[in-house]
């Protein structure tokens, strides 16, 4: 506004004197005046403001619209003098106004633009967690609920989402695969298709970034920021402000990122509707502590008066959550126990599902067999009623049965093998008996080897996919493993019931896509300790501290056989910055597997519960490889983590007796004089 009057007030200057001209310059003055009136009051208010109070807005939002509103008003007014002076000056002169005018235009939205652009530059500092959106690699493409079905309490949700006055936080809770997932999948698709959906993250155990918090708030503001106008700039305000906000503790994160970007950022703003967030499998965060923490400042969501934020969150019944949420108001909270709010409605929604999949079996079955078709009625109304018995009350074992089906090459009589299943396989859910086939089918399955053998590679292989921290290909898992690639690809077919095999255009599994668990029930059924005592299962159980031992050497075998080097990635120049590598030259050197093993070896050996000594192999290995491991995780874009890691070694770290005397001896050599000289030789 002060530019324009700047121009308003050269063009004024060469204007003879006329009543037109003495108009336009009355409308100037009200203009400036109104200017200067506005500025004067911003500092009246600064002043009496504290130092922090400072961040927020110098005005209320009623004071900025007023202003704006004023101006538009005087604006048109000095236009309308100005066109009242073009009669006098003639068109030339109004053309100069209007070129002018619009260069100005054009300034100001390269200044906007430029705004922008840094906070964009800004924002990048964040540090998220990849894959935890609804909509993201890892979550889109695992199912929503089927049309029919949840439908009353898939209502109760709505309605709870439509009502102005409804509790800020709503707390569905559920048993392991009762399908709560799929609850927030849906409900988070249809806010977003709505425009109602801020943020989502899904937690997920062993994975990376997911199975904790740390970086619960940068993915959550980050999301918030492509979404809420005006909240970006206070973000990117805070992270300029503090470049590592998303290594500090997370109540900082909370206040820095959430809290006072939506006090003052959206001052001034009006959203027309409530902002959502989705938090689903809060319980499949795996430090107790970082839960407690969580829920202790969504608590504080009411604390946000600019803006009402309102919060969906499942999990399992776990003791440190529900004492977290029993400590809300009920004026805050919404609770749902899932189990006791589709009593009635589970088994109609079980039957929908399981007829819905299995005439997808019958449809498809074709395709993978041409020269057959099931009979019709193959899966008659008692079978079908048999399978919602067995699948009551989990989805999962529905969705697990279904699975087996649409991959087996005779459907027919696989269900009628799995129907006469009665093992519980030793956990009290019931999934021992949808699981347990479908293990003694993988073992069946792969050839040439004794039953020995076979459950020995079985358990090799899939003791490694179910506690990777990232998912791997194949390739890389062959890589990593030091197996060959035949022997994992004939074990992964039989297993497409519990796990996502990326498949090529000709139906047959890609060697090059990653492999993931659709459920994580199938790995907490490997690693249940009752499963080890089971008469026929124990033989499947794997015990996950000594799985995540193998996992830890065979990365440090794969890194120790020449994957790591100086200048691993060959820039041959040490100046040279990361961001002038391309990340397509990073993975020609570091591939998959090598930057799994550089990212997750450490998380691998403090999980195996073993401790570091002197002189084993990892001990030899940063001896000799340390910095290259820190040069390659670099390279990763993941050199942060490097502090993180060598606390954690050093947390499961045992030093000798001698180390402990060289110490004393190195630290005794500082000295000069006499004493120092006596403890230097009383540590010898």
């Amino acid at each position: 506004m002060s530019n324009r009057l700047r121009v308003y007030l050269a063009t004024y200057a060469g204007l003879s004197p006329s009543l037109a001209a003495d108009n336009f310059r009355k409308a100037l003055v009200s203009l400036n005046a109104h200017i200067l009136g506005f500025l004067a009051h911003a500092i009246r208010v600064q002043r009496k403001r504290s130092a922090a109070r400072v961040v927020q807005a110098l005005w209320d939002s009623e004071d900025l619209t007023q202003f704006g509103e004023r101006c538009d008003i005087l604006c048109v007014r000095a236009s309308e003098e100005a066109r009242i002076c073009d009669s006098e000056r003639g068109e030339q002169w109004r053309e100069s106004l209007d070129a002018r005018l619009t260069n100005l235009e054009k300034i100001h939205h390269l200044e906007v633009g430029l705004a922008n652009l840094q906070d964009k530059a800004d924002l990048a500092k964040l540090v998220t967690a990849r894959e935890a959106t609804y909509d993201s690699s890892a979550e889109g493409g695992l199912p929503k609920c089927l049309p029919g079905t949840r439908t009353d309490l898939l209502r109760q949700i709505f309605d709870w989402i439509a009502n102005p006055q409804g509790k800020r936080i709503f707390w569905l809770c559920g048993k392991a695969g009762i399908g709560k997932s799929t609850i927030s999948r849906t409900i988070a698709k249809d806010l977003d298709e709505e425009g109602r959906l801020g943020a989502s993250f899904f937690f997920k155990r062993g994975r990376a970034d997911r199975s904790h918090a740390k970086l619960f708030f940068p993915t959550i503001a980050l999301q918030l920021a492509d979404k809420l106008p005006g909240l970006g700039h206070a973000i990117a305000a805070a992270l300029k402000e503090d470049s590592l906000l998303c290594e500090r503790h997370m109540t900082k994160q909370f206040e820095k990122l959430l809290l006072q970007p939506m006090q003052s950022g959206l001052s001034g703003t009006t959203l027309p509707q409530d902002c959502f967030l989705v938090i689903d499998a809060l319980d499949e965060c795996e430090d107790t502590e970082e839960i407690e923490i969580l829920l202790k400042l969504l608590k504080r969501i009411e604390d946000v008066m600019t803006a009402r934020v309102r919060i969906l969150v499942t999990s399992r019944p776990d003791p440190p959550l529900v004492a977290g949420f029993n400590d809300m108001s009920n004026d805050l909270l919404h609770d749902v126990q899932l189990e006791q709010a589709q009593v009635k409605s589970i088994k109609p929604d079980l039957d929908i599902y399981i007829r819905y999949e299995l005439s997808q079996v019958e449809k498809n079955y074709p395709m993978r067999n041409p020269y057959c078709s099931l009979p019709t009625g193959w899966a008659g109304q008692d079978d079908i009623a048999l399978l919602v018995d067995k699948s009551h009350p989990l989805f999962i074992v529905a969705f697990t049965l279904c699975k087996l089906l649409s991959s087996s090459n005779n459907p027919q009589e696989d269900l009628r093998i799995l129907l006469s299943q009665t093992h519980g396989g030793g956990l009290t859910t019931g999934l021992g008996s949808v699981y347990l086939p479908v293990l003694r089918q993988a073992v069946t399955e792969v050839r040439r080897r004794s039953t020995e053998d076979k459950v020995s590679m079985f358990k090799m292989i899939i003791e490694c996919l179910i506690l990777l921290y990232d998912p791997l290909s194949v390739t890389s898992l062959s890589n990593l493993l030091d197996i060959p690639i035949q022997d994992i690809g004939a074990l992964i077919p039989p297993l497409r019931s519990v796990l996502n095999v990326p498949e090529r255009a000709d139906g047959k599994p890609d060697p090059s896509g990653t492999i993931k668990l659709f459920h994580l029930s199938f790995r907490d059924f490997l690693v249940d300790p009752e499963l080890a005592d089971d008469k026929e299962g124990g033989k499947f159980w794997i015990d996950e501290a000594r799985a995540h031992t193998k996992l830890a050497y065979h990365c440090l075998r794969l890194l120790g056989d020449g994957a790591l080097s100086e200048d691993v990635c060959c820039v041959q120049a040490p100046a040279t910055r990361r961001a002038a590598i391309s990340k397509a030259k990073v993975a020609e050197h570091l591939s998959k597997e090598v930057a799994y093993a550089c990212s997750y070896w450490v998380q691998h050996i403090v999980a195996s519960r073993e401790r570091v000594m002197d002189e084993g192999q990892v001990h030899q290995f940063l001896k000799k490889h340390l910095l290259h491991w820190i040069e390659a995780l670099s390279w990763l874009g993941r050199v942060s983590d490097v502090i993180h890691n060598l606390r954690f070694l050093q947390s499961v770290a045992d030093v000798s007796y001698t180390s402990a005397l060289l110490a004393l001896r190195r630290a005794n050599l500082q000295y000069v004089g006499g004493q120092g000289q006596a403890a230097n030789e009383s540590a010898e």
